[in-house]
């Protein structure tokens, strides 16, 4: 069996023939054994520092499939229960007819790739189970186009910059002229 040394500070490993084992401790020994630390404060530790925001947009896959009547009634309070149910917390949250734009604070563990692709599939299912028509037009699964708009920070958005990203994908999408 090995012996640590520690009186120094240091460990380094001994030989169990060493001649100082009176001065070290054996690794196996018990915890008990040892005086508890004094001065010690436990403090909580709350979630939210280790914690993340985002500013998130996604946009409809078809530009004539607003987020407007019902549905941008609908789509706010289905993001709502989507955050509840992953620990997630919404921020500011903007329902506009060719935009859907929050503000989302998450855990340092949950990855921006992860969240978004819940919340893309999970209110397109909603959406689609919700509005036949629009499950009709759109023959993919996906009620949303194919990317997001993603920034670190409390912050939305500036609308200039979501309307030059509108444009981009719309412009990938062979929509020119929109």
């Amino acid at each position: 069996m090995n012996i640590f040394d520690v009186k120094d500070g240091h460990s380094k490993v001994s030989d169990q023939y060493d001649t100082k084992i009176n001065d070290s401790i054996s690794f196996f020994q018990a915890e008990e054994e040892k005086a508890p630390p004094q001065n010690v404060v436990f403090e909580t530790v709350h979630t939210e520092s280790y914690g993340l925001s985002y500013a998130c947009l996604l946009v409809p896959r078809f530009p004539s499939h607003q987020i407007k009547g019902d549905l941008a009634d609908l789509l706010p309070q289905w993001l709502h229960t989507i955050c509840l149910s992953f620990n997630w917390r919404l921020g500011f949250l903007e329902a506009m007819p060719g935009y859907l734009h929050w503000g989302l604070f998450v855990s340092s563990s949950d990855s921006p790739n992860l969240f978004m692709q819940i919340i893309r599939t999970e209110t397109s299912k909603m959406v689609f189970a919700n509005f036949g028509h629009i499950q009709r037009e759109n023959l993919g699964q996906d009620f949303w186009a194919h990317s997001h708009l993603l920034a670190v920070g409390t912050h939305p958005h500036s609308k200039e910059w979501i309307e030059y990203y509108i444009r981009e994908i719309r412009r990938q999408q062979g929509f020119n002229s929109i």
